[in-house]
């Protein structure tokens, strides 16, 4: 006798899954929460939380084709109901294994997994096109400007202490407008102290004249540690960074010596339409 696998039985195996997946991430998320775990990096929680979000929108698909299949069932049965009645000879076919229904269900995810994996993919070739667009484009901009950044920085390199000149508050704000980028940071070494470097922020071009001055920093972090190896003259651990796949830029400003004066930190527009450029080999 041939064995049927009922879409009602799977829907509902399924559905109570994805209800199950998304309490268990609900109880994790409440005492990662609470308990302020260090278990998951910052992108296992995305990860995570889109599995839950993903599940419990499937949940509640699984909900509605269970109603609707439940109805048709109910359907089903008493037309049957009636045909027996009236002496039709009807021989109901058994329901498959629990096996069958676990194969149907690791094809299913199998095939998600597919489709997500593909278009993650596709996502990260599209991703590196349009970062490799805004670097392009960003350091032919930057170079462009590259005397006039050396022209403003001389006058606050030997003393950050004192308010950034109207002059180089205009030049960065005019860089803050264009379309592809979101902010920048100027960074300026301490001629005195190699453990220090000095920044100014684009959030800061708008401010108050007396609130517009260089902020001291202490080397602590991976990208200044990078700054103050490039101001050096070892710029190779600015390269790793900037060959990373985000909406990041680091360029370092050179004197007419050739020697590193400052580095610019541009933070790119990830909403601005990339595709559109097209970049030579």
């Amino acid at each position: 006798m041939l064995k049927k696998v009922k879409l009602l039985s799977l829907t509902v195996v399924i559905t109570i899954f994805l209800l199950i997946l998304g309490a268990t991430l609900v109880v994790l998320g409440i005492f990662d929460d609470i308990l302020n775990w260090d278990i998951f990096s910052y992108q296992v929680e995305n990860v995570l939380q889109g599995i839950f979000f993903a599940s419990v929108a499937l949940s509640m698909f699984g909900v509605a084709i269970t109603l609707v299949l439940g109805i048709q069932e109910i359907v089903t049965a008493i037309s049957s109901l009636q045909r027996s009645q009236e002496g039709g000879n009807l021989t109901p076919k058994s329901e498959a294994p629990k096996s069958t229904y676990l194969l149907y269900i690791v094809g299913i995810f199998a095939i998600f997994s597919a489709i997500i994996g593909s278009l993650s993919f596709v996502n990260y070739r599209i991703t590196v096109h349009r970062t490799k667009v805004f670097k392009r484009i960003t350091a032919e901009q930057i170079q462009n400007l590259q005397n006039k950044f050396v022209q403003q920085i001389s006058q606050i390199s030997a003393s950050p202490q004192k308010n950034v000149p109207e002059t180089m508050n205009d030049l960065i704000k005019n860089v803050q407008k264009l379309s592809f980028v979101n902010s920048m940071i100027l960074y300026l070494p301490d001629r005195k102290d190699s453990t220090v470097i000095w920044q100014y922020s684009s959030n800061r071009i708008y401010a108050k004249k007396e609130k517009r001055k260089l902020e001291r920093l202490f080397v602590a972090k991976e990208y200044e540690k990078a700054i103050q190896a490039a101001f050096q003259g070892k710029p190779e651990l600015l390269k790793v960074i900037n060959d990373e796949t985000k909406f990041r830029w680091y360029y370092v400003v050179k004197d007419e010596n050739n020697q590193p004066i400052a580095v610019l930190r541009i933070y790119g527009n990830p909403n601005e339409n990339f595709r559109e450029y097209k970049i030579g080999i």
